[in-house]
């Protein structure tokens, strides 16, 4: 990108999300790591983003009136265990990795949006508790939209076929 940006007259936004959930793999995907509380490791520090966030930060991207080539990282705003990001970096990591104080919360995502959020003016809405109860079970109201088939998602997959 940046090559591209410097022959030409173009600006670019690369959008790197975080691990991508939506009402069809959240309970398999994040169901164990919220019943586990972030007794494993993970490479992403327990970041995820809902795909419905990650849609309108995809379109404030586009949208967005910059120059040159920007890097934005996309992640909700907690981690996927609902644990203090500090407690499961000093548990996992030890001294090796530095957390930055202060976090705009204690169970905060391990990745920034921050650059997104001035650059874009975008901010992630959703968090896995609106998907999750706190034994990592999906809700039974989303449930029911999943099974009608209701989900962002499920209506976008349909439309394109």
């Amino acid at each position: 990108m940046d090559a591209a940006v410097r022959r030409s007259d173009i600006a670019v936004v690369s959008v790197r999300p975080s691990w991508v959930q939506w009402e069809g793999n959240y309970e398999r995907n994040l169901g164990p790591v919220v019943r586990a509380a972030g007794a494993e490791p993970s490479v992403s520090f327990w970041s995820y983003i809902d795909a419905y966030d990650l849609a309108d930060a995809l379109l404030a991207a586009a949208e967005a009136a910059t120059t040159g080539h920007e890097v934005v990282y996309i992640a909700s705003p907690d981690n996927a265990t609902g644990r203090p990001l500090a407690e499961l970096v000093r548990r996992h990591h030890g001294d090796s990795v530095e957390v930055r104080e202060p976090l705009r919360r204690p169970d905060a995502a391990g990745i920034t949006t921050a650059k997104a959020e001035r650059l874009l003016g975008w901010a992630p809405a959703r968090t896995w508790r609106d998907y999750l109860d706190e034994q990592g079970r999906l809700r039974p109201e989303v449930a029911e939209r999943l099974d009608r088939g209701a989900t962002g998602v499920q209506r976008g997959r349909a439309a394109a076929s």
